[in-house]
């Protein structure tokens, strides 16, 4: 609004005459008011920006006080032509720009490549040989307009000062990497290196009207470039979070344009007014072209190495500095032999450490691959694919890959360094070669958990016949990553791809699309496993089991089908119709055989039904639809499922504060055991099948056993035994306080007809 009522008082001025101190008033109100704008933005502030913006309010403040000596110098003077500026006024001038300069030239400006050094140099060159062109112009002007007096030259040195830290600030832009002080703010102080010399010039101008002044002309402009240079500073960061965003090294082409076209033009001007260019003028732009042909040719060698920085740093990892997903893509074809490697429980180590600490590790571990790598081929590829995964590419003969990942499994047992933490860190391997697959079992470390029908042929032996025909290079990640699936899939720790991994995800793939239809035809049905009542046998509860018996009468079995919903996701679909049909049943059987006839009837809820929020609403509306108390379902869950906690413990809960019973499945075989009996609401505990085949040996054999009875008995739980086969292993529970078990002894499972025959007959026998 100053700069506004500034023109328009110059406009008005040239037309009607008015006291002429009515134009200062602007002229001291706008560097007031930029004062005020640099405290503000030194108060949001901190750090080297708060310094800057403080130190130049004191430039400012002092450009503000000579403002307020020029009015004196004018409303105290009688002059006609030019108007008076004294030695104090001058002095108070060279003052301000003189702390200016210096809170510009103590900014951190960063550090630079030798390139964009030079680059930055021959910037400052073009605008000091441009400045030099014009100050030569300026001062013959400045001659010829106010002689040589000694007031005149104070006034000219004042006037060049000023424009010095003009330049000052455009060179600090130019030449700093980084700076506390955003580039806008910069720019917005460039414009008043200006102001003196346009003072001068409107001086002269304006002389034919005494009551204007081109002091009093150019100042509000200063107040203004310095109010939106501070509100730019503020808008980009309050909490200065640009002294720690170092700004992008550009080397743009504007500085050497912009420089010889204004040259061009202020040489033309003198031309067509004098007839001739003085050796200063015509020197200075010879250098000129000198200074910019050697910028613009340090410019494109410093674009053509940021194209090549650019380019390497798409092909690797920001973290670990290693190759990334693109670049290991990339390379496969050429290779031999791909090892991916996933790094296991690095989620709960991350969690458990924290973040620093977990990218560490994936350094310390990078560092590590890469060792071990070289030592077997000095050609191979190490990358991290993301996450917790890697990849490396060895392009030796296959046979060494054998030895590459024994090594790897060997180095496992060697602690790494994180953030001051020593870590073990296991690893699943997925191995895939070019050529002959290596003699061998194509398993290392525990065997494959899964059902022999869905366990890879590979193992022992026959692991050279099917996989011994050739493998090509293309196919090989997609291989390895099948290898590593299974790997993860089997609890292993390292798979080596052979046939039959293609014949088990060839099944899935099938039985994943028939899973859906399967749901839908009605293929599916329940069988339930009677749980008994030690000594007499009788049945107090059963455990739900799902079966699918295709069209044709071939049975699908849980083992194989199972795995595949939970990772299509339609586990979730499948488990609501089978809590439904469940529930339907316990409902039959109250109505058949009264309230009483069975305490629990059991359903196996897997982890990824735990993940789905949804699950305690579904629950609570099947019981409630078919009048079934919550106390007499029960839902198995398996120890690894909530291990986490997260989201499957809290659904675990709330289960629980439905009033439904909850069963902790093949207790003993999973994670952190005892801990879950403190932190899960777990009502009872089934002993896996493992422990009680180890009943009637020795003492050691029966340790877990009967500790678990009596850690139940402690805490209130009741405890299964699952797998019971024989009269003595029954025997044997019930003298080491077991009440209720389950197995083949008792019963197969079985069609819920024959569940009925059974209480009909215990009922019979009461």
């Amino acid at each position: 609004m100053l700069a506004l009522a500034d023109v328009l008082l110059i406009v008005l001025g040239m037309r009607a005459g008015f006291p002429k101190l009515v134009v200062w008033l602007p002229a001291v109100g706008g560097p007031a008011l930029a004062v005020v704008a640099f405290r503000r933005a030194a108060a949001l502030t901190e750090g080297a920006l708060r310094t800057f913006w403080r130190r130049l309010s004191y430039g400012m403040g002092a450009v503000a006080v000579a403002a307020v000596s020029q009015t004196i110098d004018v409303g105290t003077t009688d002059y006609s032509g030019m108007p008076p500026i004294g030695a104090r006024t001058l002095l108070l001038y060279v003052i301000g720009t003189i702390l200016a300069i210096s809170a510009l030239l103590r900014l951190p400006g960063g550090g630079r490549s030798w390139r964009q050094l030079t680059t930055a140099v021959l910037d400052v060159a073009v605008v000091a040989v441009t400045a030099g062109i014009a100050s030569s112009q300026y001062v013959g002007w400045f001659i010829d307009r106010f002689g040589v007096t000694a007031s005149a030259w104070w006034l000219n040195i004042a006037m060049m000062a000023i424009a010095v830290a003009g330049v000052v600030v455009v060179v600090k832009i130019m030449a700093a990497s980084q700076s506390p002080v955003p580039r806008a703010a910069l720019w917005w102080l460039a414009p008043v290196g200006l102001c003196g010399p346009l003072s001068t010039i409107l001086m002269s101008l304006l002389s034919p009207w005494p009551h204007l002044n081109g002091s009093a002309a150019v100042l509000p402009f200063v107040g203004l470039c310095g109010v939106l240079a501070a509100r730019s500073s503020s808008s980009v960061s309050f909490a200065s979070s640009a002294l720690s965003r170092p700004s992008t090294p550009r080397r743009g082409t504007a500085i050497p344009l912009v420089a010889t076209g204004l040259t061009s033009v202020l040489l033309a001007t003198v031309l067509l007014r004098t007839g001739h260019l003085s050796l200063v003028q015509v020197g200075g732009t010879t250098l000129l072209l000198l200074v910019v042909v050697a910028r613009q040719a340090v410019a494109l060698a410093e674009n053509a190495t940021l194209l090549d920085t650019v380019a390497n740093q798409a092909m690797h990892d920001d973290l670990t500095g290693l190759a990334n997903r693109r670049h290991f893509a990339a390379a496969v074809p050429g290779a031999r032999t791909v090892v991916l490697i996933d790094l296991k429980e690095f989620r709960a180590l991350n969690d458990g450490l924290g973040p620093d600490a977990g990218d560490a590790l994936l350094i310390a571990y990078g560092a590590r691959l890469a060792g071990l790598a070289g030592a077997f081929d000095d050609r191979a590829l190490v990358a991290r694919l993301g996450g917790d995964e890697f990849g490396v590419l060895l392009f030796a003969d296959p046979d060494s890959s054998r030895d590459f990942a024994d090594r790897l499994l060997e180095a496992a047992s060697e602690p790494l360094q994180a953030a001051g933490h020593e870590v073990l860190v296991d690893v699943f391997v997925g191995v895939a070669s070019a050529g002959p697959a290596s003699i061998g079992p194509a398993f290392a470390g525990p065997a494959f958990a899964g059902p022999a029908s869905a366990a890879p042929a590979s193992a022992g032996p026959a692991a050279a016949g099917p996989a011994a025909a050739e493998v090509h290079s293309a196919d090989l990640y997609r291989r390895a990553e099948l290898a590593l699936r299974a790997a993860m899939a089997s609890g292993g720790r390292l798979v080596r791809y052979d046939a039959s991994l293609e014949r088990q995800l060839s099944r899935q793939a099938t039985i994943a699309a028939d899973l859906r239809r399967a749901l839908t035809a009605g293929e599916f049905h329940m069988l339930y496993q009677p749980i008994v009542e030690l000594p007499h046998g009788h049945p107090t509860g059963v455990e739900s089991l799902i079966r699918w018996t295709r069209p044709d009468g071939t049975v699908v079995s849980p083992a194989d089908f199972i795995p595949v919903a939970e990772d299509t996701g339609l586990i979730v679909e499948l488990g609501a119709w089978i809590i439904d049909t469940v529930c339907a049943q316990a409902a039959a059987w109250r109505l058949t055989h009264g309230p009483d006839a069975l305490h629990s009837v059991a359903v196996n809820v897997s982890a990824r039904q735990l993940l789905d929020p949804g699950l305690p609403d579904l629950v609570a509306a099947s019981l409630a639809r078919h009048g079934v108390p919550a106390h007499q379902l029960t839902i198995e869950i398996t120890e690894t499922a909530v291990f986490g906690g997260g989201r499957a413990l809290a659904t675990v809960t709330a289960l629980s504060d439905l009033g439904v019973s909850i069963a902790l499945d093949d207790f003993g075989t999973g994670h952190s055991s005892l801990g879950l009996l403190r932190t899960c609401p777990v009502d009872a505990i089934k002993v896996d099948k493992s422990f009680v085949d180890g009943l009637g040996g020795t003492p050691q054999q029966e340790a877990i056993v009967t500790a678990l009875t009596g850690i139940a008995e402690t805490m209130g739980l009741r405890t299964v035994a699952e797998g019971v086969e024989t009269p003595e292993q029954a025997q044997r529970l019930y003298e080491l306080g077991y009440r209720h078990a389950q197995g083949f002894l008792f019963a197969r499972p079985l069609p819920a007809a024959e569940i009925d025959a059974m209480l009909q007959k215990t009922h019979q026998v009461a």
